[in-house]
């Protein structure tokens, strides 16, 4: 069965489409678009990717993917138990290769996600694993998306739709 959950304001449209065991959460904004994939069992959940704010994008340090990753937790928490292991892998996959900014983007990626409560693993560079408790993990609620949208969004305040919209 499929849940998808729609929030918006005159600029920016999120969507959250559970089709179980996979949770895509999208955002459009300007002309931007952003996606987080989730992949979830009872006692696990599989951060698949975070889409649309590379390096090459120029959104990163603009809150773009704040804004999802605070969605993702808040919706999680919903029906899954605290202790439920959270975990996904980094990777450089789209990141260029000269070794100076290579290096920059590593070192942004992890303090992303370090900024959520999730430890970063060491191992091959470029692939490092990333892991937490679901209770262990922190929403930022302070901020703003590109200096006008809101970081963190309520989940009380998404409107539950009959079926998934393309945005």
């Amino acid at each position: 069965m499929e849940r998808v959950l729609f929030w918006s304001n005159s600029e920016l449209l999120i969507q959250i489409c559970d089709r179980a065991p996979y949770i895509d959460i999208e955002a459009r904004l300007e002309n931007t678009y952003l996606k987080m994939l989730l992949e979830y069992s009872a006692d696990s959940v599989f951060i698949e990717d975070l889409q649309g704010n590379g390096h090459s994008s120029g959104l990163q340090g603009q809150g773009t993917g704040s804004l999802l990753v605070n969605i993702a937790i808040q919706y999680l928490r919903t029906f899954l138990p605290s202790e439920t292991l959270v975990h996904g892998k980094m990777s450089d996959a789209g990141d260029p290769k000269e070794s100076l900014i290579l290096e920059e983007c590593r070192k942004r990626r992890s303090q992303f996600w370090q900024s959520f409560g999730l430890q970063i693993i060491q191992g091959k560079a470029g692939n490092e694993v990333v892991s937490a408790r679901l209770t262990d993990l922190k929403e930022k609620r302070r901020g703003l998306v590109m200096g006008k949208y809101p970081k963190f969004i309520l989940l009380e305040n998404f409107v539950e739709k009959s079926e998934r919209r393309n945005i």
